[in-house]
This record gives structure tokens, C-alpha cells and sequence, in this order.
């Protein structure tokens, strides 16, 4: 049989495959996100038992502030219209920030899926961090619905001021950011334990405390304040509620920013440390 023409002709042999390009990585990064989800939407029953439930948590935390101020318009310089606000905006915005399904790494360890995840063409760490996102994303159809019933239940107010506007959503998008990193740290122990579920009950606890998604930082005690700031659970609901509400200002906004931008640095980095000791112990589980 004859050689093809471009042989014959000394051509040069077909080039290596070249390797995928930013394009290609943003694509599938994006494809993660999507079908994540999708996924999520499928949970129905989740979606109305989240509603309920944070319809609910807005509700008595409203009830409680009232209480707890009795009467008084202010309680150490600050409103009961404030609090209340405060109450509303905390816990839509952490159901946004935290919705209710965690990493899902420690299924896919448990049942060996992970050896599939490692032989795609992009990271691991940011297959899961997408997906985290797409989940998260999902939250938003639930917010939509439940904000006017919100706001029936609890309270709202308008930003503070027009720098509290425009900076309250790069405050909520770096929340984001600061959670879905913290949610895959969590998920990447199981890589030595294979189940995080009660660590997961503990942190959830921790979490939510600390951020200020029940009290805000400021009506904490000191030392448990000065904790709270220590840690980076006060960027993913305390930072966006307090600039949205104009506790930050000038300066402030600026600053809390910084402490977002540097605590998703400082995790970003974590992260990549424990994913290189991390992918030496994956193994096959089936199931």
C-alpha cells in the first residue's frame, strides 16, 4: 500500500496533543458547577424543608432580640431595628454562604470514585470546589421565594449607605469563597478517616456561632469576641451583615474586606498543603 501524499512529500508528522489551555479548564470547572447543580435541584424536599427552616430561624431569632431589648429602643447604641435586621439578613445571607449539603469528598473517597476524579484533566481540589460553588448557587431559587416571607417574619432595612451597597457584595462573594474553602479542608480529612459526619456536627456548631450568624459580634463577650476575630468564621456572615448595615464605614469596609481577601489566601494555600499529603493515601473503596 502507498504511503499517504503528505509522506511522500516529507511532511512533517502530526503534532502532540497539546495540552488544555485556561479556556479549557474555566469550561470544565464551569461543567462541575452546572452539574452540581442541577443535582441540587433535584432535592426538592430539601428545598422545602430549608425554607421552612430558615423562615423558622429568622422567627424566634426576632422573637428573641425583642425580648431581650423589652421595651427599649436601644441596647448599648444599638437599635432593635438594627438587630432585627441584622437577625434577617444573617441567616438568608448563611443559607446562601452555607447551604445544607457539605463537601462531597468523603462519599466519593468512601466509594472509590475519587481514582475517577484524579484522571480528569483538571485539579481535584477545584472539581470539588466547583461543584461546592454549583451548589451553593442553588440556594439562590430558595431565597428568591422565601425573601418577602422573610421579611414578613423578621425585618429589613436598606444598605447604610452607597459604599455599604456597593461593597456588600464583594463582601458576600468573598463569604462565599472563605466558606467553600473551609468546606473543603473539612472534606479532605476524610481522605484519613473516610467519614466526617461527626466532625462535620461539630463544625457546623462552631461555625455558625463564631461567624455571628446568631449573635453578632459585637454583643459577645470579650474574650469570646476577641476569638471570634481570631478565626475566620466571622468573614463568612458577620463581615457582609455588619457592611451591609453600615457597622463598618469607610476605613472599616476596606479593612474587612482585607481580612476576607487575606483569610482566602491563608486557606487557599492550607488547602493545597493538605491536598498534596492527601492524594499519597487515596485508595479504591468500592461500593
Amino acid at each position: 500500500m502507498n504511503a499517504p501524499a503528505e509522506a511522500r512529500a516529507g511532511a512533517p508528522a502530526s503534532p502532540l496533543p497539546v495540552p488544555p489551555g485556561p479556556g479549557y479548564a474555566l469550561k470544565a470547572h464551569l461543567a462541575c458547577a452546572r452539574m452540581e447543580f442541577r443535582a441540587a435541584l433535584t432535592y426538592r424536599t430539601a428545598y422545602l424543608s430549608s425554607f421552612v427552616m430558615m423562615l423558622m430561624q429568622i422567627y424566634l431569632l426576632t422573637v428573641v432580640w425583642r425580648a431581650f431589648y423589652a421595651g427599649h429602643d436601644e441596647v448599648d447604641g444599638f437599635p432593635l431595628s438594627t438587630m432585627t435586621a441584622y437577625a434577617t439578613l444573617a441567616t438568608l445571607q448563611y443559607q446562601f454562604v452555607s447551604p445544607w449539603r457539605s463537601s462531597p469528598i468523603d462519599q466519593r473517597v468512601r466509594e472509590g470514585k475519587v481514582a475517577v476524579d484524579l484522571l480528569r484533566p483538571i485539579g481535584f481540589p477545584g472539581q470539588m470546589l466547583a461543584g461546592q460553588l454549583g451548589w451553593a448557587c442553588a440556594a439562590v431559587p430558595v431565597l428568591v421565594v422565601a425573601l418577602p416571607f422573610a421579611l414578613l417574619v423578621g425585618a429589613g432595612q436598606a444598605p447604610a449607605s452607597t459604599a455599604a451597597a456597593f461593597a456588600y457584595p464583594l463582601a458576600l462573594a468573598g463569604a462565599v469563597l472563605v466558606n467553600q474553602l473551609l468546606g473543603l479542608l473539612l472534606g479532605m480529612v476524610s481522605f484519613w478517616t473516610l467519614e466526617v459526619s461527626g466532625a462535620l456536627m461539630a463544625y457546623r456548631f462552631v461555625a455558625q456561632f463564631f461567624s455571628g450568624a446568631l449573635v453578632p459580634l459585637w454583643f459577645m463577650p470579650g474574650p469570646v469576641k476577641a476569638v471570634a476575630e481570631w478565626l475566620p468564621f466571622q468573614a463568612t456572615a458577620y463581615t457582609p451583615a455588619a457592611v451591609y448595615l453600615g457597622r463598618t464605614e469607610g476605613a472599616g469596609i476596606a479593612a474587612a474586606l482585607a481580612v476576607q481577601g487575606a483569610w482566602i489566601v491563608v486557606l487557599g494555600a492550607l488547602t493545597a498543603f493538605v491536598w498534596s499529603r492527601a492524594r499519597d493515601r487515596v485508595m479504591s473503596q468500592g461500593g
